[in-house]
């Protein structure tokens, strides 16, 4: 310090070889480098080579995060969640559709079902009747309709005649001559007896049962079983062998065999197809009321099954004609009606022997059912739980007046409805009143 640069053979001053050398690491380096990008120069493709690469990168400018494109992205994720939520819930969830089409029912009629009680008015007042647009009417319509008297508490004053009932009140004044009771007792085994064999009818009514066989002589089956029936018709008939009702009354039981070869016309009246065929007629309101044998072609079994089939009715039980109706009247039954606009009357009438003031008649009524179509009851907890309720509106309701000059008027509207799922058939109703 102080004093002139050192100087002399072998020595320099650092800067100055500094200066003009670099230090050796850096010369190392710049050398290195410079024959590198002699290398790479030599290696690099043509400018045109390089529009026809298919996997570009994005410059990195373009890839950096931001606020907004977080928001977009969790935006994204929402709407994609909810689109796959929705898609999935409909594909798992069944719908129905309504498809309003031409009618494929090809039904003529329509039948109507009803129970309806008229609190405050005589069965004797009460009718029945329809009117549709075709113009054709019936009123006061008694077939296939029931009415009990009821009191104002809805219990019972009476009951309809039963099947029984009938038969034995509109028997219980036949009287048959001699004659008329052979001709009616006796075998239809040739037609050229001295009887005359002319109406199957009239021998079915004239017993409270009868036990046919229908057979045809070149039957082999009918000629094996020929001593059997005789001696089961010689028992019966003669009243060895009782046979009794419900009631243990004895009844009147009639056994014998119709030749369907002289009686060709009757037995095919009967439809009788096979032979031997036994069958039980019972004498009835109705015609061809009988019960098929299909057991063992023995005495003892044909015995017990008539004594099983006659065991069920009540012949004999001394039935009297009911007392005039009176108060409250419950009507029951179906009517059969053209499948077009129309109306349906329960209504107020006067009788032969009274006349009522209809302007102060008491029509208030309960329905406790009114329904459509056939058996439509049965299918109810078939279908769709939304349409249930559209089967039958009406049912338990009741409709009162408080004033006079006043009553109800229903408007219902029905819909012949097919469910394809299912294949079952339905009338839908709205009401109004």
């Amino acid at each position: 310090w102080g004093g002139p640069p050192a100087s002399g053979p072998g020595f320099r001053p650092c800067i100055a070889g500094a200066r003009e050398g670099g230090f050796p690491g850096e010369r190392a380096a710049s050398a290195t480098a410079a024959d590198d990008a002699v290398v790479a120069g030599s290696m690099a493709p043509p400018r045109w080579v390089q529009h026809l690469d298919a996997f570009r990168t994005v410059p990195t400018d373009l890839a950096e995060a931001s606020a907004s494109g977080a928001v977009m992205t969790f935006a994204a994720v929402v709407t994609c969640s909810v689109l796959f939520i929705c898609e999935l819930s409909a594909f798992l969830s069944a719908k129905d559709r309504t498809d309003v089409l031409l009618d494929s029912n090809q039904d003529s009629m329509l039948k109507i079902n009803f129970d309806v009680t008229m609190l405050d008015m005589a069965c004797d007042h009460v009718t029945v009747g329809v009117w549709d647009a075709f113009g054709s009417e019936r009123m006061n319509i008694t077939r296939n309709v029931q009415k009990q008297r009821i009191d104002h508490k809805g219990k019972d004053k009476g009951h309809p005649y039963s099947e029984d009932e009938i038969v034995e009140l509109e028997y219980s004044g036949q009287n048959l001559t001699e004659d008329e009771l052979k001709e009616l007792d006796a075998d239809w085994s040739s037609s050229s007896d001295s009887f005359k064999h002319g109406d199957f009818d009239q021998v079915v009514e004239a017993h409270d049962f009868t036990f046919v066989n229908f057979y045809a002589d070149w039957c082999p089956h009918c000629r094996n079983f020929v001593p059997t029936w005789n001696q089961f018709e010689e028992k019966v008939n003669s009243g060895k062998d009782e046979i009794k009702d419900a009631d243990g009354v004895k009844a009147n039981i009639r056994v014998l065999k119709i030749n369907c070869v002289d009686f060709e016309e009757t037995c095919q009246k009967q439809k009788v197809q096979a032979f031997p065929q036994v069958r039980l007629y019972r004498r009835s309101a109705g015609k061809d009321q009988f019960s098929n044998y299909e057991g063992k072609r023995e005495a003892g079994a044909l015995m017990e099954f008539a004594a099983r089939e006659v065991g069920k009715r009540h012949m004999h039980t001394g039935a009297h004609y009911h007392e005039v109706f009176g108060e409250s009247c419950r009507i029951r039954g179906h009517v059969e009606v053209a499948r077009v606009p129309g109306t349906v009357h329960f209504q107020a009438a006067h009788t032969e022997d009274k006349t009522l003031n209809l302007a102060f008649t008491n029509v208030s009524h309960i329905i406790h059912s009114f329904v459509f179509g056939e058996n439509p009851l049965a299918v109810w907890h078939m279908l769709p739980p939304e349409y249930r309720h559209h089967v039958n509106p009406l049912d338990g309701r009741t409709f009162t007046v408080d004033k006079f000059h006043q009553a109800p008027h229903h408007y219902i509207k029905v819909v012949h409805t097919r469910f394809e799922k299912s294949n079952i058939r339905s009338y839908q109703q709205t009401h109004q009143w």
